[in-house]
């Protein structure tokens, strides 16, 4: 019995060094660069956590996620791009990962938690990756590959709600098929008790990121070398004018359905602070089996902590101000209602199976068994962590502002009460966009101009 102690003490030693990993130093040193505007070591940082050294290749899909939008942001562009071509081959990966070796890590996470897998890339990761890679190649005047990467955007895009349809079903049908649908609607309860509010989480109609779709149609609408382009920039622009009601959407609708070159001018694109992110939740579980001889019970959730904005707005010129044309907020929220009920399924599901097994232990007669049974209910606690990695790079919301063709070939941008940066246009007068983007107020804006294919 002795041994037998000693390879159960074991395991729950393995069990509480891997709960420890759940969130390590490296992300908590990110963020805290984040929040401080330190671009330089969260680029570090992101980079040798989840990107080969000598070769630029992805390693970590989710350290590479934070990797490309980095260089995205300090302009390193090549290899922003070469890091989000690997980061886009891992997602691919998980798409058509092994069957058997899925089960096996799904198998250790009802033992342990979530953070023993693998990152699963959310669907607006996957959008996001493709929409900074066309703004990549749209940054380089690279407009062959642009067009590649948008197309790939707006596949992606179409297929959204057909995947969290069928993650709906899924989820009813494994909430009757594991019997386990009292303890959900208690646990619902105790959430509302918790002051979690599910409800007010909604996504956009389809799952839609407007964001992505209106610079799709932007793109073409700018970069147009036929009619069925015109056309295509016209769907985007009218399905996101349906998500957004925004003003500037509406006046380049008025542009796609006139069908020719667009006239010299400014779009200017404000990429604005950092998106929400996932903390963890701790409740006490409502279930049946539950004894007072128990050691521990409960389960850990993530819930979502808003994200931050940079600025309400920019000033352009000193008068006109962006509009909000996208919440990312608003899209991870949409997506992690949707996921959230799964979530909570398998938490139960998981605490069901510990507590069992704790609870068979503690009520024995035997007190070896009894001891093992507390050691589980140790194991038990420290291991019952919730899943919050999320790509914390991505912006708080997306906004829009237009003007003119200035006569000096330079316009102003400027925050709330900051100093006004001037940004040189190209010689030539054509329709651009000026690309901004500004984690928090700590750290310097970074001004792109993404010029027209049709005046080259």
């Amino acid at each position: 019995m002795n041994n037998k102690i000693k390879r159960i003490t074991l395991c729950c030693s393995i069990v509480l060094t891997l709960a420890a990993c759940s969130n390590p130093p490296s992300r908590k040193n990110y963020d805290y660069a984040l929040s401080q505007g330190q671009i330089e070591l969260a680029e570090k940082i992101s980079l040798e956590e989840g990107v080969d050294a000598t070769t630029d290749t992805a390693t970590e899909l989710l350290w590479s996620l934070e990797a490309g939008a980095i260089l995205r942001i300090a302009n390193q562009v090549d290899r922003s791009t070469k890091v989000l071509d690997g980061s886009e081959l891992l997602i691919k990966d998980d798409e058509t990962q092994n069957l058997a070796s899925s089960s096996l890590s799904q198998a250790a996470s009802m033992v342990v938690n979530d953070n023993v897998m693998s990152y699963t890339p959310r669907v607006y990761d996957r959008v996001m990756v493709n929409t900074y890679k066309a703004l990549n190649f749209w940054q380089q005047a690279n407009f062959s590959d642009a067009r590649v990467e948008w197309n790939r955007v707006d596949d992606r895009q179409r297929r959204a709600a057909e995947y969290f349809s069928k993650e709906i079903n899924a989820q009813k049908s494994e909430v009757k098929s594991n019997n386990i649908g009292n303890s959900y609607s208690q646990s619902m309860e105790a959430l509302e008790g918790a002051g979690i509010d599910v409800s007010k989480w909604a996504p956009y109609d389809g799952y839609i990121n407007p964001a992505s779709l209106y610079l799709h149609g932007l793109y073409f609408l700018i970069n147009s070398e036929s009619a069925a382009d015109y056309n295509k920039a016209k769907e985007s622009l009218k399905r996101a004018y349906a998500l957004t009601r925004s003003n500037q959407v509406r006046a380049d609708i008025t542009l796609a359905n006139k069908g020719r070159s667009v006239a010299p001018g400014v779009w200017v694109i404000f990429e604005n602070g950092l998106a929400s992110r996932k903390v963890e939740r701790r409740i006490d579980l409502p279930l049946i089996l539950l004894t007072n001889k128990v050691a521990y019970t409960g389960m850990a959730l993530p819930v979502l902590e808003s994200g931050a904005p940079a600025y309400p707005y920019l000033s352009v010129n000193g008068s006109q101000k962006t509009e909000s044309l996208a919440s990312m907020d608003k899209i991870i929220e949409g997506e992690f209602k949707t996921e959230f009920n799964g979530i909570l399924i398998k938490e139960i599901s998981r605490a069901v199976l510990k507590t069992a097994a704790q609870a068979t232990m503690m009520n024995s007669d035997n007190k070896t068994v009894k001891l093992i049974g507390a050691l589980t209910g140790v194991a038990q606690a420290v291991s019952t962590q919730a899943d919050i990695r999320s790509w914390h790079a991505l912006p708080y919301d997306f906004q829009v502002a237009y003007v003119k063709w200035p006569k000096g070939g330079q316009i102003q941008v400027s925050p709330p009460g900051g100093a006004a940066i001037n940004v040189d246009l190209p010689a030539t007068p054509q329709p651009v966009v000026v690309y901004v983007r500004v984690v928090n107020a700590s750290s310097a804006p970074q001004i792109n101009v993404l010029t027209s294919k049709n005046a080259i």
